[in-house]
């Protein structure tokens, strides 16, 4: 062939055919029955033959369907030319003869042989294997991505540049209360509704700040979620851009968790930490003030017996004792309240005592209590009396929050604190006891301060009440919660760890008369407290000696001891400051008379004697201020030295 005559048409068919090879396309073709008319090397090579077959031509005449294993039905794409004339782009895997797994693109379409004018299919085929391989690989790191982001404890929302959801993960889900296939294509703020927990404002979208700023950013502390269900969650965490491999953004991601039990604790930790200050502060308060009383509620009890009934001295002397027994009922209140002051504990069945001071505290009230306690309720290792006065507490605060009346629902349950709870107690059986009302609710910026003491909203509030509560329930190593939603009602919860021993029978009251004879040492460092002491001991029948400190206590019993002609009683302050206390001195003077009769007196709490003097080597103990009849009935009590 001469230059100027160009190729011929084999030629040019070869130039083609190795072309689209080195495209990485073939080329073949075959008739409806399936048997292979033409067939290029690039087609070859591509369904994986050309180790079987060392010329295209060896596969002509062949079934199309002995050189394809197909795993799909036999002749589905003839069917589809059958219909459609022409199919572009089909996309199927296959294996090769030898076992390889690949896949497939092709092109199809029926022709025409000019020379019979039979009609022929034609297939264009290309190798995308390796695409196809790495979509799956990119498929399945997708969905590992996936399922990690749907697996993680935090909530993660994702979002486009234009502020619409892409992805939410199951921890998203549960805290907005909107699944995946819902929020996917919403703007962010339907999905994910922030507010200031304080001022109940709504809070900048944290996807427009991270795009307006391009960087990280924090979401404010005091930031509440508001779920699609109404539910309020504080939550905390960032959004943060998404960008490309150019550093571009293409969307935020959107990290948060629910914080709200861990601030609840914080709180309640913080609380806690404040109330035990103030309280350290209010027993000192309470002791000298204790001292007063005792010192004014003592003279106005003797200056009584001394006018005789009847007098108009006696009745104003009346008025003042009750003026004192009120002042002695809030300082009572304040060493409850005060740091110390350890509870009386004995086994007590619960449900009783709970439904006793209920209906105490509904007497003269337009409310009713409904009762739920559990029949299997647990006993509880608790001073009766300071329990009591909880529920009492309790209760009172849930009638005064319904001021036309209503309905008080009490529940009772055996519950248990596992290791993980957010509950600041340690793991175990606990008893818990709910009050709930249906008044108007505590608002949010008023929770965190109802535990304060002298903090009320009532006009004849004294704003102790549930300062006592909080303070019993912490001695009795519980725990006490509230929750409340405006315009629907509160509820306190207080949990007491529970007791498997059996119910105690309370101590008997006694009604012993009041005078003795005997001689009796009257041991304080309030000379005032000291002298009026001493006269209502004589007007009882006892004669008296006094000592300011332990130690001059000490020396007149070691003396009386030593004469033969000890005391029958003696009763000793526990607290004295720069001296020696009630405590050391018994100690001492039982080391010289084992059988010696001593009462523990004391105008503060803190000192665990006072919830069990027999532990210390006391007979019983007198809490200040006392009046003239509980002096003598304690003295009686003791009983004199055999």
């Amino acid at each position: 062939m001469s230059p100027r005559d160009g190729p011929n048409n084999n030629e040019l068919e070869a130039i083609r055919a190795e072309a689209l090879d080195f495209a990485g396309i073939g080329l073949y073709r075959y008739r409806w029955d399936g048997v292979v008319l033409f067939m290029d090397r690039g087609a070859l090579r591509i369904l994986g033959l050309e180790g079987r077959f060392a010329d295209p031509k060896d596969v002509v005449g062949r079934d199309i369907a002995d050189l394809i294993r197909y795993s799909g039905p036999r002749g589905f794409l003839r069917s589809r030319l059958r219909a459609e004339r022409r199919v572009r782009g089909l996309e199927y895997p296959f294996q090769t003869l030898d076992g390889e797994e690949r896949w497939a693109e092709h092109d199809s379409y029926v022709t025409t042989d000019p020379a019979t004018g039979e009609e022929q299919l034609q297939v264009i085929i290309r190798n995308i294997t390796k695409r196809k391989r790495l979509e799956q690989g990119l498929a399945a790191e997708h969905e590992r991505l996936a399922v990690t982001l749907r697996s993680i404890g935090d909530g993660v929302i994702t979002t486009g540049t234009d502020g619409r959801v892409t992805l939410v993960n199951r921890a998203a889900e549960a805290l907005t209360g909107w699944p995946q296939e819902e929020a996917v294509g919403r703007p962010l703020d339907d999905v994910f509704r922030i507010i200031d927990q304080r001022t109940r404002e709504p809070r900048e979208n944290p996807v427009a700040h991270v795009l307006r700023c391009g960087g990280v950013v924090g979401i404010a502390n005091h930031t509440a979620l508001l779920a699609r269900d109404g539910r309020e969650r504080v939550i905390a965490d960032s959004a943060a851009p998404i960008r490309d491999p150019q550093s571009r953004t293409i969307g935020v991601v959107l990290v948060f968790r629910d914080v709200t039990d861990k601030e609840r604790m914080q709180a309640d930790m913080l609380r806690i930490e404040r109330l035990q200050s103030l309280g350290v502060l209010a027993g000192g308060i309470a002791h000298d003030f204790n001292n007063l009383l005792a010192a004014i509620l003592g003279n106005v009890g003797l200056g009584r017996l001394y006018a005789g009934p009847g007098s108009q001295i006696g009745d104003l002397l009346e008025e003042a004792e009750k003026a004192t027994l009120r002042a002695k009922d809030l300082t009572r209140q304040l060493l409850t309240f005060a740091r110390g002051g350890e509870p009386a504990r004995r086994t007590t069945a619960l449900g009783a005592l709970v439904r006793d001071a209920a209906q105490f505290a509904l007497h003269g009230s337009t409310s009713s209590c409904d009762f739920d306690i559990a029949p299997d309720l647990h006993q509880a290792e608790v001073d009766p009396g300071q329990i009591s006065q909880v529920v009492h507490n309790l209760v009172l605060n849930a009638v005064q929050a319904m001021e036309q009346g209503g309905r008080i629902e009490l529940v009772c349950r055996n519950v248990t604190v596992e290791p993980a709870s957010a509950l600041p107690l340690p793991p175990g059986p606990y008893v818990s006891v709910a009050v709930r009302d249906h008044g108007p609710g505590i608002p949010d910026e008023r929770l965190a301060a109802i535990f304060e003491p002298y903090y009320t909203t009532k006009p004849r509030g004294t704003g102790l009440g549930l300062t006592i509560v909080h303070s019993i329930v912490l001695k009795h190593d519980g725990h006490v919660r509230v929750e409340s939603r405006v315009g629907e009602g509160s509820t306190f919860v207080i949990w007491l760890p529970a007791s498997l021993a059996a119910a105690e029978s309370p101590p008997p009251v006694s009604r012993t008369a009041l005078g003795g004879t005997g001689r009796v040492l009257l041991m304080d460092d309030d000379p005032a407290v000291l002298d009026v002491g001493a006269q209502m001991l004589r007007h009882l029948g006892y004669g008296v000696d006094t000592a300011t400190d332990g130690q001059a206590a000490l020396r007149l019993y070691g003396d009386a001891h030593a004469a033969g002609r000890s005391y029958d009683a003696v009763l000793l302050d526990l607290t004295v400051p720069g001296g020696m206390g009630g405590a050391e001195a018994i100690r001492r003077i039982l080391a010289l008379d084992a059988e010696a009769v001593a009462v523990a007196c004391s105008g503060y709490s803190s000192d665990p004697i006072l919830a069990n003097p027999r532990a210390f080597g006391f007979r019983d103990a007198l809490a200040k201020p006392y009046d003239i009849s509980a002096l003598g009935r304690t003295l009686v009590a003791v009983g004199r030295k055999t």
